[in-house]
């Protein structure tokens, strides 16, 4: 509930990595945590296979950017957050009503009824049991032979600090941490053992070298 409540209070900053008119109060940081968040957006639906007619359920969808750009490639697109602010800042963004509020470890959704699944900016706030069974409850809703994708942070020992900042330290945004840093392959076996069959792997990376994250593109079997 900690974390609820501070991506309540916190979904206006998260937008604003989106937002080309949003003002960067801070300057070169914001500028920069900007152009990596939407980056990572054009890397993430670059792997995607065609959207039109598909159904897509994007699990934490935040402010609503990836569900614009679905929607817009012709997906019947599903929004899903635990955070009521932000499924407020998304309706405005999508006018879409297909959002639900729900916990991504209890997905409210019948088994087989989703082409694509997306989890971006989740995984990483999970233990390695909380992800296997985001994963398992992901491979119940697919089809066979229907697509999940999903993203980790690697370890940063800047992100770490940031996390753990008293909440009275001022900064761009605040990150509900900590954050659990995953190697692939132990992301690639928790798919495996939940019968998501991984066909992708893709790196990313901030400051030019160091290494920011990993996207996993898998096929439910």
């Amino acid at each position: 509930m900690v974390k609820k409540a501070l991506f309540d209070a916190e979904a206006e900053a998260w937008e604003s990595l989106y937002r080309d008119s949003s003002e960067a109060r801070w300057g070169v940081f914001q500028s920069y945590a900007r152009k990596r968040t939407r980056a990572r957006m054009e890397l993430c639906l670059s792997l995607l296979p065609p959207l039109a007619g598909k159904e897509v359920i994007e699990l934490g969808c935040g402010p609503g950017y990836y569900g614009m750009r679905l929607i817009a490639g012709g997906a019947r697109w599903t929004g899903l957050d635990i955070s009521d602010g932000m499924l407020a800042v998304c309706r405005n963004n999508t006018r879409s009503e297909r959002l639900v509020r729900a916990n991504v470890l209890h997905l409210p959704f019948r088994h087989g009824c989703c082409d694509i699944l997306l989890c971006i900016g989740v995984v990483s706030y999970f233990k390695k049991s909380a992800a296997a069974s985001l994963f398992s409850e992901a491979s119940k809703i697919l089809r066979t032979g229907g697509i999940f994708l999903t993203q980790t942070v690697r370890f940063d020992p800047l992100t770490w600090i940031r996390c753990r900042l008293p909440h009275r330290v001022p900064r761009p945004l605040r990150i509900p941490g900590p954050f659990y840093p995953r190697n692939p392959n132990t992301i690639t076996r928790l798919l495996k053992d939940n019968g998501l069959s991984p066909q992708r792997i893709v790196p990313y990376r901030k400051f030019l070298i160091y290494p920011a994250g990993t996207i996993y593109v898998a096929e439910k079997e």
